[in-house]
């Protein structure tokens, strides 16, 4: 199936399940996708599973799917919108980027078309048929926390974190979340992006004492830390720098939280011994149990002849969201989060909220003596 890719790189607009018999009794949706540029590959991803996921394979599928090349640019996502505008579409789901997100939800919500978007970006006008289906950083905390603290019983945390903008978001939305559930930040430690000796950091945190004290005078009496858990909202090659530099001043007795960042297939081994347990949410995996997920890790598999990730897994997700939302007889996304509660979605219980926002049950991993499984 790697065919149609190639097939839409040729041309604008292609539409898939196209019925010259039965035109009229089909749903038509369109799709804005970067196919070209830097992110042709995670389109190509997400394609695959909302092809999935809208039954557009099978003789008897209910849908017509046109593409829209964006080539992740702003203005060719207004063009899209303004062409789709004028033509007979049901709604829209588009995967978009940082530059890209703010104008297509603007010139949705003047065109009066609804639509669905894949994407993180914050401080969104939402609502009236316009939704989210996707994993921000709020849900990413959400989840974590509330494993954590739930689950685990802990309430008292360090947050280590890069002076960057990813890093100062997750560092405020964690703080905002640990203190609403009644917990406490001990410290907040920051640090340059680049930085690699980490030394001075955790010095400060954990006390010239411990960190200098010889190894095996501690295994009879180990450290006592005022904290249970240190954050790391960054990449995982400096988290596993960070990690591996707590272990050399003598503090490996400790579990770690990330982000979605930690899901790379390196990390677990690059922290083995180095700490008692690290913990990190994710939107997909291939260990989740729920039937109707490996029902899709099988479908896809058959299909495509490769395992799904997030991108196809959030894609799929939404092509069921509608094939049930037509189901219903109601295709109109003004009300659709009457509909969609507690969705088993692939990449976890989702729930559409009034004001276009999504809230959803993700997937918390745990990495400890270097393997990693699904815990939560």
């Amino acid at each position: 199936m790697r065919i149609f890719p190639k097939i839409i790189l040729f041309f604008l607009v292609f539409s898939f399940g196209f019925d010259f018999f039965n035109f009229r009794t089909k749903y038509h949706l369109a799709c804005l996708l970067p196919l070209n540029g830097e992110k042709k590959i995670l389109a190509q991803d997400t394609l695959k599973g909302l092809l999935l996921g809208l039954e557009i394979f099978k003789k008897d599928s209910n849908f017509i799917l046109s593409i829209y090349d964006t080539e992740g640019n702003p203005m060719a996502v207004t063009q899209a919108l303004e062409k789709i505008a004028k033509d007979d579409y049901e709604m829209v789901i588009a995967l978009l980027g940082k530059k890209t997100t703010l104008p297509a939800v603007i010139k949705a919500r003047t065109l009066g078309i609804p639509l669905i978007i894949l994407s993180s970006e914050e401080n969104l006008p939402l609502g009236d048929g316009i939704y989210r289906d996707f994993i921000t950083p709020k849900i990413q905390i959400e989840n974590l926390l509330n494993f954590v603290m739930a689950e685990l019983g802990l309430s008292t945390f360090v947050i280590f974190c890069p002076k960057d903008t990813y890093g100062q978001k997750f560092s405020r939305l964690f703080k905002e979340e640990v203190e609403k559930k009644g917990g406490e930040i001990k410290a907040i430690i920051t640090y340059l992006p680049g930085t690699t000796d980490f030394g001075p950091q955790i010095k400060k945190l954990i006390g010239k004492e411990i960190a200098e004290a010889k190894p095996e005078t501690l295994l009879e009496k180990p450290p006592k830390l005022p904290f249970e858990a240190v954050f790391i909202p960054d990449i995982y090659l400096n988290s596993a720098f960070i990690i591996s530099q707590f272990a050399y001043y003598n503090v490996r007795d400790l579990i770690f939280l990330g982000t979605t960042l930690w899901g790379h297939p390196k990390f677990a081994q690059m922290i083995k011994g180095n700490c008692q347990a690290a913990y990190f949410p994710t939107g997909f995996t291939l260990q989740a149990r729920q039937p109707w997920v490996q029902e899709f890790i099988a479908e896809f598999r058959k299909t495509y002849k490769t395992f799904p990730n997030y991108l196809s897994a959030q894609g799929y997700e939404v092509g069921k969201i509608l094939v049930y939302l037509k189901s219903l007889k109601n295709l109109h996304l003004e009300n659709a989060y009457e509909a969609i509660q507690n969705f088993p979605g692939v990449t976890g219980l989702t729930s559409f909220l009034s004001n276009g926002e999504v809230k959803k049950k993700i997937y918390i991993m745990e990495i400890s003596n270097g393997i990693v499984n699904l815990v939560y």
